[in-house]
């Protein structure tokens, strides 16, 4: 079997586990009356090897509770038994640039935003300084190059330790690379967009972030909340393999991941500890080179690009 790199994989100046933890599903409003175990969940990842957590401003209940899963995850954080050590080897990853009202929401990259926006969420997360902060979607304006810059305008401000951007295209990629330079010049770190065994569109950015030494973060690793109960049924090659092996189709979808490239560094999320804790035996997981390739060229039907998910277009300075 050819082996995956178990132990760590780097975001930054920093070495995670291979599987991080995302806190969307315990923000949701379904998980108001049960936050004693939205809290074990993550205890759970924790104790299981987690040591990167993925959070965003607006995963939250309600419009108006901006900030709920960062609280959420600082209180977790807070609460759970590991040393002084453990905790210090924790990356919390955070997300804005998106404003929610009753009315819904709208995206705003301007600098005045994003520096108030990130002062709230290290405020939510009980920190002075955040560790790693992305732009969770390009706004239609000003320019994408701008965007870059008042990002990386708040690493230089002191605000955030490290720069990631989500849901952007190769050609955005590239130009964020541009402007912002690479990990070794101190530009970002991270790109985190859909990948799943039903959504395959950014094979040109995992290159891309491979070759620039950015780590590539994929969010909905089993195809969306939505459709994530669907792994033993409709993502047959997956479930069949996990039969064979004796572990679950999640278990299979996260090794394909890993196997896939070694900066892909999935956050799937959960809502009960016995799911989080079998998402991350994954890394302990090795898929035969034939089971790769069977899974490689299985693409479900269905598979597509969400309507929503389209990259804001790349707008230059003119």
């Amino acid at each position: 079997m050819d082996g995956i790199n178990v132990k760590s994989r780097k975001i930054g100046p920093w070495e995670v586990a291979p599987i991080g933890f995302g806190a969307m599903p315990i923000s949701w409003a379904g998980m108001v009356d049960h936050r004693d175990r939205a809290i074990a969940t993550v205890h759970a990842a924790l104790d299981a090897g987690a040591t990167h957590l993925d959070s965003s401003d607006i995963y939250a209940p309600r419009w108006d509770q901006t900030g709920y899963g960062e609280r959420l995850l600082a209180e977790a954080l807070e609460s759970w038994t590991g040393s002084v050590a453990q905790k210090a080897k924790i990356l919390i990853a955070t997300k804005g640039g998106i404003i929610v009202t009753a009315e819904g929401g709208r995206r705003d990259a301007s600098y005045d935003h994003l520096r108030k926006a990130c002062t709230a969420s290290a405020k939510a997360l009980g920190t002075s300084q955040i560790d790693l902060y992305y732009l969770h979607w390009p706004a239609s304006e000003p320019s994408f190059e701008e965007q870059v810059e008042n990002m990386m305008r708040l690493q230089q401000d002191g605000f955030v330790k490290a720069v990631g951007f989500s849901n952007i295209s190769s050609e955005q990629l590239q130009v964020a690379l541009d402007v912002g330079g690479t990990v070794a010049q101190g530009g970002l770190v991270a790109v985190q967009n859909e990948y799943s065994p039903r959504y395959r569109e950014h094979e040109t950015v995992i290159t891309q972030t491979r070759n620039a030494g950015i780590a590539f973060v994929p969010w909905s690793p089993f195809g969306g909340a939505d459709r994530a109960h669907q792994m033993g049924s409709q993502y047959v090659a997956f479930s069949d393999i996990g039969r064979k092996r004796g572990v679950s189709a999640y278990q299979i979808a996260l090794a394909w991941l890993l196997h896939k490239s070694p900066n892909i560094i999935p956050v799937p999320g959960a809502t009960r500890p016995e799911t989080i804790q079998d998402s991350l035996a994954a890394t302990s997981l090795s898929l035969t080179q034939e089971e790769r390739i069977l899974l490689d060229a299985t693409v479900p039907e269905g598979t597509s690009q969400y309507p929503n998910s389209k990259p804001a277009p790349v707008l230059r300075r003119q």
